[in-house]
């Protein structure tokens, strides 16, 4: 373990530890028996909030008396634009490369029961290392080690990295930002995610507005409503029988 300490923003605003709560709950209700343990989070494009979702949502599984582990998988990304990053400290991509044990890549955090793994040195094509036997170790061990595994990829139009972890985790999860993600982004970024065959467990609405986000919904048969996941033709048939 890695002697630096990460300092993580806890967010204070009650409102927003609630859905962060409700989404902690119903993520680990929604898998199977034994939840989801191992997830990533994307987004059609860069810059919609993803970091600061996955930092908040292992911050609240963490406070619920979980072990997670947080880590960055964007390889490609300079230490400069990152939220949580030092370029001192060895990460992912170090240990993928072989150029590190893993338990030299993790790091403690200022929040209990987190723990943090940073990207590592930048790679231009990390393609190789996220098929490696190396990162299947890593998952298959972490999953043995933690309650949750938190991925926070790049974006799904940027490059096939997030498509490469999603296709390797229990569950997926889709970062929309409202106003910012247009439905002609949306949908591809679900297919790209089909096409390996990844658990898209839902979509998660960025800087919501009342009644903005229902347009994003119609190519997802499930969706997280701000109190729990809805299967949508469920929905749509209990609204038939009821008019």
């Amino acid at each position: 373990m890695q002697t630096k300490t990460f300092n993580v923003y806890n967010e204070e605003n009650k409102a927003v530890q609630d859905a962060y709560a409700m989404l902690t709950a119903n993520i680990h209700l929604s898998g199977p028996e034994s939840h989801y343990k191992s997830l990533a989070l994307t987004s059609c494009k860069p810059s919609v909030g993803k970091t600061s979702i996955a930092i908040s949502l292992a911050i609240t599984m963490a406070g619920s008396g979980w072990k997670v582990l947080l880590v960055d998988g964007d390889m490609r990304k300079p230490v400069g634009g990152k939220r949580l990053g030092d370029n001192t400290l060895l990460g992912l991509s170090d240990y993928l490369a072989g150029q590190a044990d893993l338990l030299d890549v993790l790091c403690n955090t200022n929040i209990n029961n987190l723990t943090y793994l940073y990207g590592g040195e930048n790679r231009q094509n990390p393609i190789g290392l996220l098929c490696s036997t190396r990162f299947e170790e890593l998952n298959a061990w972490a999953r043995e080690q933690y309650d949750f595994v938190i991925y926070d990829t790049p974006a799904l139009s940027s490059v096939v990295d997030a498509s490469l972890i999603a296709a390797r985790v229990d569950a997926t999860l889709l970062v929309v930002e409202i106003g910012q993600t247009s439905m002609d982004s949306l949908k591809p970024a679900k297919e790209q995610l089909e096409k390996v065959n990844a658990n898209i467990m839902g979509v998660v609405l960025n800087k919501v507005k009342k009644n903005a986000y229902k347009k994003y919904f119609g190519a997802f048969d499930y969706f997280f409503d701000g109190s729990k996941f809805v299967n949508r033709s469920s929905r749509d048939r209990k609204k038939k029988s009821s008019s």
